[in-house]
């Protein structure tokens, strides 16, 4: 079971979603990010990019390609 942990950016940016953004945020993170999590060899699927945000230890910046282009340090 994968587990995480937020930090305060974190918080205070998703408080900035509007209501249908922290829902497309919800869909991606429960129907994409956490099944390619684990899923065998952790393979992120192609419209997920998933990278380390630099000079960082365990912080990883989750884009999603769609209209707009979104990213989240989760």
């Amino acid at each position: 079971m994968p587990t995480f942990e937020t930090l305060p950016r974190f918080t205070t940016d998703l408080q900035h979603l509007t209501p249908a953004q922290r829902r497309r945020f919800r869909r991606v993170v429960l129907g994409a990010f956490v099944p390619d999590l684990r899923s065998p060899g952790c393979q992120f699927r192609p419209g997920l990019r998933i990278k380390r945000v630099r000079c960082t230890s365990g912080i990883y910046e989750l884009g999603m390609r769609a209209r707009a282009q979104t990213r989240h340090v989760l």
